[in-house]
């Protein structure tokens, strides 16, 4: 999926009123090298957690009729959240970066790990038990709770079984996550919302730092889950699609 963005140079160094478009395709790294269609090249940094450009592309994928792949992309976004909330802490309890890098290293390939260094590093922060989605249902119409599968029975289905739902299904169980990710969010930003903008711009940080000649632009997109952090926050995930479709054109395939 790429981004369609204005070309900043066009403004600054041509002085014109129309600039051209760049087009941003989004990949593993947040640094981007960009050209517009008058050949100007600007290096963009997206200030974007990774967990929130994956959840992006779930909801984009689930807007255009795509419930299985919203699925796999939006539990990803969120090990990829779990893994940001043990950063932001770390960062907050001054963990020096080389050890963090050394232990993240005997788990990096263990997801079920992973979720339980994030239990661990939650509990010996705020000194409770986190509250997690795994064991969690959603209200499905016409279903009962008993036969309603809890997210990490649905999850795996999907990933590893095949399975495609519905989309009021997949829905309903994005919301689960929507409020799962928003409300941890809240609670870490609270303490550590330097910490948290700091990881944002760790990619930038780092290139800026070793290539000080360089200029880069930051850029950051109005994705769900960024908008979800503002004073008119939409309430729901399904407002949050709503949403979605005010500001989708950025995006083109």
């Amino acid at each position: 999926m790429k981004i369609k963005m204005p070309c900043l140079k066009c403004f600054t160094l041509d002085g014109i009123e129309e600039p051209a478009l760049s087009y941003l395709e989004l990949g593993e790294s947040n640094i981007h090298e960009v050209i517009c269609t008058r050949g100007h090249k600007t290096l963009v940094a997206l200030t974007q957690h990774k967990h929130e450009v994956l959840f992006e592309i779930g909801a984009m994928a689930l807007a255009d009729g795509y419930p299985r792949e919203a699925i796999a992309t939006i539990a990803a976004a969120l090990e990829r959240f779990y893994e940001l909330c043990i950063r932001v802490v770390s960062a907050g309890q001054e963990i020096p970066n080389d050890q963090l890098q050394a232990a993240w290293r005997l788990i990096d390939a263990a997801s079920e790990r992973q979720f339980g260094a994030f239990v661990l590093t939650m509990l010996l922060w705020s000194k409770e038990s986190p509250i997690v989605i795994d064991n969690k249902k959603p209200n499905l119409p016409n279903t009962s709770k008993a036969n309603t599968k809890t997210w990490k029975e649905f999850r795996n289905a999907v990933i590893h079984k095949g399975l495609i739902p519905p989309e009021h299904e997949a829905i309903e169980y994005c919301e689960l996550v929507y409020t799962h990710i928003n409300e941890l969010t809240k609670k870490l930003t609270s303490q550590f919302e330097h910490e948290w903008l700091s990881q944002a711009q760790k990619q930038a940080t780092e290139v800026r730092q070793a290539n000080p000649e360089k200029e880069i632009v930051l850029f950051g997109l109005p994705t769900t889950l960024f908008l979800a952090r503002g004073r008119q926050a939409p309430d729901s995930f399904r407002n949050a699609l709503t949403q979605l479709n005010g500001y989708r054109q950025i995006y083109s395939r």
